[in-house]
């Protein structure tokens, strides 16, 4: 079971966040009051206790930003997050202060998180952008989506604590991964000849015609065709 970050409020994310990079980085990591943060929600100074590793710890100052949103299933590679073309994106500004504090000397590691999904692919190529437009080597970029948060927070259990995140009091909520899931294992039952097929109560809707009526970016439906092998 996961926990509903989209039914957290941005301040409760960042506050999660804090709460965790205390644990990976050290208890020195300060969170900042709500306003201005000039591209920080935290930081870090110092030798971190676990990041990356324990026997190669990030040294320096690290600045860690917090991305929240209440969208659902939401990704990392949706334009509205990240897109090299234009200056809208979640991102494109997010950029411009990276810069800013790498100028200033002021940032030596950067930490990104957000309740989006974040692909193997999509992780390469973001972080090689940010590694490019800032100067920031890429191995002092760190980037976590709802997969590693889970992990971590699985790892440290009590983070979820003293964050209040609470499972029981999340609403259930079967994610489109898991009704993939169930309708692939509906298709290899079907070979099997266990399942047998009705008419359906409606003609099938193309998936062109599907993704317009729910407003879905040409974009995104593309990444999901390509995720899932759609045909149509």
């Amino acid at each position: 079971m996961k926990y509903a970050y989209e039914d957290l409020s941005d301040d409760q994310f960042e506050q999660l966040v804090v709460f965790l990079c205390q644990e990976l980085l050290g208890i020195s990591t300060q969170g900042f009051a709500k306003g201005p943060d000039g591209g920080r929600d935290a930081k870090f100074v110092g030798t971190a206790d676990l990041y990356p590793s324990k026997s190669s710890p990030w040294i320096g100052t690290t600045i860690i930003q917090a991305k929240h949103t209440n969208g659902y299933n939401k990704h990392f590679s949706e334009a509205d997050f990240y897109s090299v073309d234009g200056d809208s994106s979640v991102l494109s500004k997010e950029i411009l202060r990276i810069k800013k504090l790498r100028e200033a000397k002021q940032l030596d590691h950067y930490m990104l998180f957000a309740n989006r999904r974040l692909a193997a692919n999509a992780e390469s190529e973001i972080r090689s952008y940010i590694s490019k437009q800032c100067n920031v080597p890429e191995s002092s970029i760190c980037l976590c989506g709802v997969e590693q948060l889970e992990m971590w927070l699985k790892t440290f259990p009590k983070v979820a604590e003293r964050a209040n995140l609470d499972m029981v009091d999340s609403p259930l909520v079967v994610s489109p991964d898991d009704l993939s899931d169930v309708v692939y294992a509906l298709a290899d039952h079907k070979k099997t000849g266990l399942i047998t097929e009705d008419d359906p109560p409606a003609p099938r809707i193309p998936y062109a015609d599907k993704n317009e009526i729910n407003n879905m970016s040409a974009e995104y439906a593309d990444t999901l065709r390509k995720r899932y092998d759609v045909v149509n």
